[in-house]
């Protein structure tokens, strides 16, 4: 082959490849002007991806249930959920020794107090049940008699003095000398000539006095022998009366320790706590007193005069709380 028909062929080779390269470059530019550039043309095809679930936010759409065993769907109750119980933060019974003098009342006993007024208790009378040491010879008569006095502080509790007069004098079918707990519930402790034959002290009191209040303070005569336990049921049948009968009981812890290890003061507790009953906290009103302001020469027993004073006014003190707290409740 000459020199002219080789470069002849290599011309036509070259002219073939530019023009083959010539036709896919139009082809190329052909296929970048069907997309336009943002903002000119017919918008692009936009294809969203799910999105994920911005916390939160509720769902876009409602999830499938998951199916049990028994190939039954869930519950789709969205009904309020019931409310959780708040703890009891009220102090405990074995820590009586600390609780206060003057007890409020719990919305439980606003409402004993809401029946009573519906039976017709009297909300000017309160009464008594207790030993010798609740009798009206030495507890609460002076404040019906005038043989007090009140200091500048303690004006405020004449007006307690006016709500229950008459009340402090009375002596109730309940005070005894060497009452117990059982006794109070013995038809044999109640005055035959005004109480009947098989009505026990406690009710019988309750018919003739027509309390609102009933001042509890036991313990002082029971049985050394006897348990814990019994004076508990015992004192919870008279706490049962009371409240059938829409009386407010108010229980009182005692000075002395006759039992040894204060399990009576323990159980008035445990049983102020059980029925959300006033604690008179009796034990810590004298324990800043000598000897708990109890007479050594009685056998820790009795009280002596200044104990006999810390009684009364404390008393006194008590009634006026529950009386103002009942007055709020009328308002």
């Amino acid at each position: 082959m000459s020199k002219q028909h080789s470069l002849a062929g290599n011309f036509r080779r070259s002219t073939l490849i530019c023009m083959i390269s010539l036709i896919l470059l139009l082809l190329l530019l052909g296929a970048c002007a069907s997309v336009q550039e943002p903002g000119t043309g017919a918008p692009t095809q936009i294809i969203e991806l799910p999105r994920t679930k911005t916390p939160g936010a509720p769902p876009t759409t409602q999830p499938a249930p998951d199916f049990n065993q028994a190939g039954e769907a869930p519950s789709t109750d969205i009904s309020t959920p019931t409310a959780t119980a708040l703890p009891d933060l009220r102090p405990r019974p074995e820590s009586w020794q600390y609780w206060p003098i003057l007890p409020d009342l719990a919305p439980e006993m606003m409402a004993i107090y809401r029946k009573g007024q519906s039976l017709g208790r009297d909300p000017h009378v309160f009464s008594v049940i207790g030993d010798c040491q609740s009798s009206p010879t030495y507890f609460l008569s002076i404040y019906d008699e005038g043989r007090y006095s009140l200091t500048q502080d303690q004006v405020h509790l004449q007006e307690t003095i006016d709500w229950y007069a008459g009340s402090f004098e009375h002596r109730s079918i309940t005070v005894k000398n060497g009452l117990t707990a059982p006794g109070a519930l013995n038809p044999r402790w109640n005055d035959p000539e005004i109480c009947g034959k098989t009505e026990t002290p406690v009710a019988c009191e309750i018919r003739l006095n027509n309390p609102s209040i009933v001042l509890i303070s036991l313990g002082t005569n029971w049985h050394p022998s006897s348990s814990p336990e019994d004076y508990r049921n015992y004192l919870q049948q008279i706490i049962d009366i009371l409240l059938e009968n829409g009386v407010i009981p108010i229980l009182s812890t005692k000075a002395d320790n006759m039992e040894g290890d204060h399990s009576r003061n323990l159980a008035m507790a445990q049983a102020a706590y059980d029925n959300h009953l006033p604690l008179w906290n009796f034990w810590a009103a004298v324990k800043h007193l000598p000897n708990m302001g109890l007479d050594k020469n009685r056998d820790d027993e009795y009280l002596r005069s200044e104990g006999w004073d810390v009684r009364n006014l404390s008393a006194l003190e008590v009634l006026d709380q529950v009386h103002r707290q009942l007055l709020e409740l009328d308002d």
